[in-house]
């Protein structure tokens, strides 16, 4: 069964939980307030739970990591508090996992490697310190990668290369230094590339007209053009 609902206030009732065999749960755009039960990590029917665009607060319950079938779990544009639970990586059969500008901190779970049949990770705008890139190798479904303003530092991974399903690489905003990886020229599909306001330097590669959109601005590489039969550089 399906639960949708529009022009809502008040609280998520935890009596949820006692409806039998519901599938999908979405309550997109109301004024929903308070935390998200730790009840609803015992909807295990449940393959999409969307609350997006409401005011909901307080941590994200660890219970949720035991919705074994959920394949949706979208929570974008609350004011969440706390950290992404380290259970969600129980999460294996998730497709699609949406969570933008809602309040919390990083750094992204470790555990999240572990999501292989992910095709959407988007998470954007996490508080706290500077963390590695994630471990995402071997989610080789992914089609949309967006992380951006996660304070993700350090070099951009060869393995994304070798992610062949890429269509859309979102990474703005961050802390992420060295070159564009020569792996990038095997993302055939990939017609979206966000790079800026990162510290990345190196020369531009020469396939990086061949996306439909790029953003590489507020970095440090450097152009080599000619003028006047003399190589010049500049930087981007």
């Amino acid at each position: 069964s399906v639960l949708k609902a529009q022009n809502l206030s008040g609280t998520l009732p935890p009596d949820l939980v006692r409806l039998p065999f519901v599938q999908e749960i979405s309550f997109y755009g109301n004024r929903l307030s308070g935390p998200i039960p730790k009840e609803f990590g015992k909807i295990t029917t449940l393959k999409s739970l969307v609350l997006e665009f409401n005011q909901l607060s307080g941590n994200l319950p660890p219970e949720l990591g035991s919705l074994s079938q959920i394949e949706r779990l979208l929570l974008s544009s609350n004011n969440f508090t706390g950290v992404l639970p380290a259970t969600f990586a129980n999460l294996t059969a998730l497709k699609q996992f949406v969570i933008r500008g809602s309040g919390l901190s990083g750094p992204i779970p470790a555990g999240i490697s572990l999501l292989k049949n992910l095709t959407d990770l988007t998470i954007t705008d996490l508080n706290g310190s500077d963390s590695p890139f994630p471990h995402l190798e071997n989610m080789s479904r992914l089609s949309k990668l967006e992380l951006r303003s996660c304070n993700i530092a350090g070099a951009l991974p060869d393995y994304l290369g070798k992610l062949i399903n890429l269509k859309v690489i979102e990474l703005s905003n961050n802390k992420l230094s060295g070159q564009i990886p020569m792996s990038f020229h095997d993302l055939k599909n990939m017609y979206l590339l966000f790079l800026s306001g990162n510290h990345l330097s190196g020369p531009l590669p020469d396939w990086i007209d061949k996306p439909d959109f790029v953003d590489l601005s507020y970095n440090n590489f450097t152009i080599m053009k000619f003028e006047q039969q003399t190589c010049q550089q500049g930087s981007v």
